[in-house]
């Protein structure tokens, strides 16, 4: 007879309540702390807002009037070494986490001086929200994107739950790098929905990450009620099936925050796990201005009064008052020190004429600033490039695509041990899916890592990780599934350093193996080079042999900025000369290869299309062409060799493009506008393209061959070009 038997969760949800004992038991000055930090928040959240009716700041402002408890208990708790990632409504966590980083040690509100770098923490904040260049971002971030790795502010984030993942591999590195400090990834109610959240919190219990997930539940995403979007109301109950524990505080009580906060992290510290707390709050304003959200109708002004009293700044500082830890005028002097350093930030960022505020014009970043911090700094004096012909002579032997791969990865480990590989199947199947890390799981079996099948997760791990000082060499399977990562790879890891003012590097090393040819279909054999040419934080390269993949390899991995290495299946069986002895030497990011030089029409081309073009040639040069075939190897904006294209395009006035993208996806368009403006008096005729037709890759083998680019199609399009007859 059957028979159903209770299975145990491998995981506990905690509720936590304070009492006065609790109160008795922690000591004056950090109590003292945290009221002071609430004060000090609500003034400059209150200012926030009357710089936003002044229109003095541009852009929204959602302030966190009510929700200061959280903040402040997060930040009384932490050490200075600790780290924090935030949201859009960011400003509480950042200025108080901020302040307690940069005031002395043991600092007292009640009787030690503010320094000026106490003073700078708060100044630099709200300049950075107005928009100015002394803001940490230098203006660039505003009141969403705040930053300032020094304080360990990693970052605030304006994508919902776009910050967590990154939040979760900065905490991985902890654990890599034998450090003892934790993670706390501030998010709201609505967050806790995003897949990002369910892939990360998975992986961080799997590789142990001291990660404190603190979810903000003020009950409202938007006007769209925390339990309109979950069919669990305890948030914090959702980390019970991913294996670690979850606690349920009074976001209204800094106390319990600090408590909650303090235990957690004294014992990740010692064992590092992930935890999750839901800290149940209120935010007394709309999602972004001074209005309550009973205006917008989707709350009742009954429900704001009843939060209202349960107001931080009214219950705590009456509770201190009431049990003898402070007194009406030390809490006086809490209340004037924090609007003296708000009134400092004001006169810091605006001055005063008529008796209206402004932002005189010596504040404001300079316009060209606007362009700079898209790409880190990165030296190569030391380095000398080489290509195959600088090898005239030297011991070489054969090695395939993918044995060069693999074994120039290797390398990459060898030389630096905060390199690690991560990606689906890396450890197993002796070498991946396609033997590309062959060899690495005997060396270094802790720095290979085979991921659960979470794109968007692991990716944007390898950004946090990255972040903080490790450099992820990290393979996506196919392509087509950096979709599925997309907001990661994009939104965070090809924009922030930008955004945060150039004060933070992602230095992830990305592989992908394209598959056009093998038959599988339109969701595994796109060629993203299009895509990740879009976004000017990504370096993509595209090497067509064994050699230049080592050389190209060994110089993305010296970059300090986010590099696409983009590989064709096709391609990994094909033998190549490569030094015998030498898997150290660099080959040029930025300068194409001319593989023939010739009159009559310029091709440009990439990866497997140099293939493709060698055979097509041979047919063109029978028809009297005479063919300048370029290998562009690096496809991004900033590493395209117009300097070769144009020298070439000079002998020749025509231009074909070739690769084995869809033509809506193809960065052929994208070449000929820049050549055809750089280069119009010089052509003779416009751009041509070969690309696979505008259709997602069919399966069927017929088809598929209708679909990409043939040697047929491409050698009439070299007849044509070469006779200038496009």
């Amino acid at each position: 007879m059957s028979e159903l038997i209770e299975a145990t969760a491998p995981a506990k949800c905690y509720r936590l309540q304070v009492s006065d004992t609790d109160l008795d038991a922690v000591e004056r000055d950090d109590l003292i702390r945290l009221l002071f930090l609430l004060y000090l928040i609500r003034d400059f959240e209150d200012k926030v807002l009357d710089f936003k009716d002044a229109e003095l700041v541009h852009g929204p402002a959602h302030t966190s009037q009510g929700q200061e408890a959280v903040a402040a208990g997060v930040a009384v708790a932490l050490r200075k070494g600790d780290m924090i990632s935030s949201t859009h409504r960011a400003h509480g966590h950042f200025l108080s986490k901020a302040f307690m980083y940069y005031a002395p040690d043991n600092y007292r509100p009640l009787s030690d001086p503010v320094t000026p770098a106490m003073e700078e923490a708060v100044n630099r904040t709200l300049a950075e929200i107005m928009g100015l260049k002394a803001g940490w971002c230098g203006g660039r971030g505003g009141s969403m994107h705040l930053y300032d790795a020094t304080s360990g502010n990693l970052g605030s984030n304006a994508i919902v739950g776009g910050g967590i993942p990154i939040a979760t591999g900065a905490a991985w590195a902890q654990r890599l790098q034998n450090k003892d400090n934790v993670v706390v990834s501030f998010f709201g109610d609505g967050a806790i929905n995003q897949g990002c959240f369910h892939e990360v919190a998975n992986m961080a219990a799997l590789w142990k990450c001291p990660i404190l997930y603190l979810v903000e539940n003020n009950l409202y995403a938007v006007g769209t009620r925390a339990d309109e979007a979950s069919y669990v109301s305890d948030l914090a109950k959702r980390t019970l099936g991913y294996g670690f524990d979850s606690m349920i505080v009074d976001g209204m009580d800094p106390l319990a925050v600090y408590i909650a906060v303090r235990d957690v992290v004294k014992g990740m510290r010692a064992n590092p796990f992930p935890f999750l707390i839901e800290a149940k709050t209120y935010r007394h304003h709309h999602h972004a201005g001074r209005l309550k959200g009973s205006a917008f109708g989707y709350r009742g002004r009954e429900e704001e009064a009843e939060w209202l009293e349960r107001d931080p700044l009214v219950r705590f500082p009456e509770r201190l008052l009431r049990h003898g830890l402070l007194s009406e005028a030390e809490n006086e002097r809490l209340l004037d020190l924090a609007a003296k350093l708000i009134a400092g930030a004001v006169d810091f960022c605006t001055e005063e004429k008529d008796g209206k505020r402004y932002i005189p014009a010596d504040k404001w970043p300079d316009p060209e600033s606007a362009t700079r911090d898209v790409r880190c700094p990165v030296s190569f004096a030391d380095v000398r490039f080489k290509e195959r012909e600088d090898f005239a002579g030297a011991e070489m032997k054969k090695m395939t695509y993918v044995e060069a791969i693999a074994g120039v990865t290797l390398r990459a480990m060898q030389r630096d041990e905060r390199v690690i590989v991560l990606g689906e199947e890396v450890a197993n199947l002796r070498g991946g899916a396609y033997q590309a890390t062959r060899g690495i799981k005997e060396v270094f079996p802790d720095r290979l890592f085979n991921t659960p099948i979470s794109e968007t997760g692991f990716v944007g791990m390898s950004g946090g990780l990255a972040s903080v000082g490790m450099r992820p060499v990290t393979e996506i399977m196919f392509p087509d599934f950096a979709l599925m990562s997309s907001d990661q790879l994009f939104n965070q890891i090809g924009k922030l350093r930008h955004m945060y003012g150039g004060q933070v590097c992602f230095p992830v090393v990305l592989r992908t193996r394209m598959a056009m040819g093998y038959g599988y279909g339109g969701q595994h054999s796109m060629d993203p080079s299009g895509v990740f040419g879009l976004f000017s934080g990504w370096r993509v390269i595209a090497p067509s042999n064994a050699f230049d993949y080592i050389g190209l390899f060994n110089t993305a991995m010296r970059f300090q900025d986010p590099v696409l290495m983009l590989e064709h299946g096709l391609l990994y069986a094909e033998e190549d000369l490569v030094p015998a002895n030498d898997m150290d030497y660099f080959v040029a990011y930025g300068k194409a290869k001319v593989l023939q030089e010739g009159d009559d029409l310029t091709v440009l081309t990439y990866s497997y299309g140099v293939t493709l073009c060698r055979q097509a040639l041979e047919r063109a040069q029978a028809e009297g062409v005479s063919i300048e075939l370029i290998d562009l190897r690096t496809l991004d904006y900033t590493g395209m060799d117009y300097e070769a294209i144009g020298r070439s395009i000079q002998k020749t006035g025509a231009v074909l493009v070739v690769n084995q993208a869809a033509r809506s996806l193809s960065i052929g368009a994208r070449i000929a506008e820049e050549v055809q403006r750089r280069f119009f008096d010089y052509m003779d005729t416009p751009v041509a393209q070969v690309t696979a037709l505008d259709v997602p890759l069919p399966v069927s083998k017929k088809l598929e061959e209708a679909v990409l680019p043939s040697v047929d199609r491409i050698a009439a399009a070299m007849v044509r070009g070469g006779r200038h007859q496009f």
